[in-house]
């Protein structure tokens, strides 16, 4: 290895070559390369004929966090010094090696990065992104969560589509490389949304990220939910169906093989490792079409007939009313309730605002 024409000429030279790229050239920021300037909120859009989502892929997203530029962010938010101080410990002298061929290198002081499996990092992480969409254009909505971020907006025409997404997608970068951030294109997709969705358009929605051109997917993932762009779900359902196949199979091996199987038992397990798959992404499905939730539903019965060692005949209602488990949309509409109850006394009016929505769309 070659770095600022010294060559190597060990395995130990070459790793120590290694850590000073690292240091100098991946970790290495100046106050001068950050852009600490003030910012404004986004207003919401209005959703129209065509509608389109792209999802960025961040790479290294922790390990991109620069620490000085953290540090000014926290003092930005006018927390207590004492607070700024302990991050500010917790973050700085950390230091690290690089391994080749089972040689180490020196040691050398990471300038950037919040610690891996710290339950601090993914906040570290919000506050350091929270600004990102300042400067992205009124008409465009955002969605951040972690290191997962989204912008989507809608209008009337394709061109103005493209037009409006394409504005804010470069306000987003620009913004990700003035704070050292750096946009994976390879992971980076995007989702067309229309009213006419098997229609195929002559020039499809294009946006063009760090010079590459994202084009629309049939279906995307956003935490953990799939979404089609004909919104009916049927990926994620055969998701679904393919994670919950061998836990049915496991409630039914537990259910025959107990000398005397305990139904309070086998429900609670039912509930644990079953249930649990079968109904996330509830606050979203919930305004899908009925069809949907009868598919949701037969899983439902699969499972819990197997757990209960029933034969995959027994009515419906039968299973339910021994189990005293509710149909499936009736139980996501409870969950849903209570979000919104835990919303109203936390005083989360975005949360509760959105959540009521669905909740008035199906009652």
């Amino acid at each position: 290895m070659t770095y600022n024409n010294t060559a190597a000429t060990s395995d130990k030279e070459n790793a120590d070559l290694f850590a000073d790229c690292i240091e100098n050239d991946v970790y290495y920021y100046t106050d001068d390369t950050l852009p600490f300037h003030d910012q404004n909120q986004p207003r919401c859009a209005r959703p129209r004929r065509h509608s389109a989502v792209i999802l960025f892929d961040i790479k290294a997203a922790f390990d991109s966090v620069c620490h000085d530029g953290l540090i000014y962010k926290l003092n930005d938010l006018r927390l207590p010094k004492y607070i700024i101080n302990y991050l500010t410990s917790f973050l700085k002298d950390r230091t690290a090696s690089i391994e080749i061929e089972n040689v180490l290198s020196r040691q050398f002081n990471l300038k950037s990065g919040t610690p891996q499996r710290s339950p601090l990092s993914p906040l570290l992480y919000i506050i350091y992104t929270a600004a990102s969409i300042n400067e992205i254009s009124t008409h465009t909505e955002h969605g951040l969560f972690a290191d997962d971020t989204e912008l989507w907006t809608s209008v009337n025409t394709m061109t103005s589509l493209s037009f409006r997404l394409q504005h804010s997608v470069d306000a987003f970068e620009t913004w990700c490389k003035s704070w050292k951030l750096k946009l994976q294109t390879t992971k980076t997709e995007m989702i067309h949304f229309t009213i006419h969705p098997r229609k195929k358009y002559k020039h499809s929605v294009e946006v063009k990220v760090d010079n590459t051109i994202i084009k629309p997917l049939y279906h995307t993932r956003y935490l953990g939910v799939i979404i089609d762009k004909q919104l009916n779900w049927r990926r994620h359902l055969d998701h679904i169906k393919t994670r919950i196949a061998p836990r049915i199979g496991l409630l039914r091996y537990l259910s025959r093989t107990a000398y005397e199987p305990n139904s309070m038992t086998m429900i609670n397990i039912f509930k644990s490792i079953a249930r649990s798959i079968i109904i996330y992404g509830h606050p979203v499905l919930l305004t899908a079409d009925q069809n949907v939730w009868n598919r949701i539903q037969i899983i439902q019965n699969k499972a819990l007939g197997a757990a209960l060692g029933l034969p995959i005949y027994t009515s419906v209602d039968y299973i339910h009313k021994i189990s005293n488990i509710p149909k499936i949309k009736d139980y996501a509409t409870i969950l849903l309730k209570q979000f919104i109850q835990t919303a109203t006394e936390k005083n989360d009016i975005t949360a509760k605002k959105h959540l009521q929505d669905v909740l008035e769309k199906i009652l």
